[in-house]
């Protein structure tokens, strides 16, 4: 009782002392546009003065292969939802059925530079999704955080997309 007493007695004193240190106040009404504006070239000055970038990204963040890697997750997982959303969206509301789409595509008579490119374009973001997404799970166990394993099996996931998609493009006719 008396340790807490003291310990009460000895908050309010320190915060007595130092109350331009604790006790910063700052009005918290709404600023005019003025107010504004100048707080906001105060801040630039500011940032002039001390000569930072006016957009980090472009000078700081360099692009490095997990941070690539993720972006290309996201961004395939996305493009992917997108694709079989609108594709299932069309083959609903469009007239005739998906053989007579597929017939077609098959007399259309492409070569087989623009088969195989095309076999790549959708077998390569499936098997890069796929395969980094095992990769990120393993993040969720708790395993290849170290940096050089992030380096280790981002590499390796992007092997594995190549063979990967080479099978599933050169195996299947």
């Amino acid at each position: 009782m008396a340790a807490a007493l003291l310990r009460n007695v000895g908050r309010q004193n320190l915060l007595a002392k130092h109350k331009a240190v604790f006790c910063v106040v700052k009005p918290s009404g709404p600023m005019s546009t003025e107010q504004a504006y100048q707080h906001m070239d105060e801040f630039w000055k500011k940032n002039r003065r001390l000569n930072r970038p006016l957009s980090p990204h472009l000078r700081i963040y360099k692009p490095e292969l997990p941070m690539m890697t993720s972006l290309a997750h996201r961004v395939t997982g996305i493009a992917m939802a997108l694709t079989v959303s609108g594709a299932s969206i069309f083959f609903f509301l469009a007239p005739g059925d998906y053989e007579h789409y597929l017939n077609f595509v098959q007399s259309l008579d492409m070569g087989p530079v623009i088969i195989t490119a095309a076999k790549y374009i959708i077998t390569v973001p499936l098997a890069w999704h796929y395969l980094n997404g095992i990769r990120h799970l393993s993040w969720d166990w708790a395993w290849g955080f170290g940096l050089p394993k992030l380096y280790q099996t981002a590499y390796f996931a992007i092997l594995l997309t190549l063979i990967v998609s080479s099978v599933l493009v050169f195996g299947f006719k």
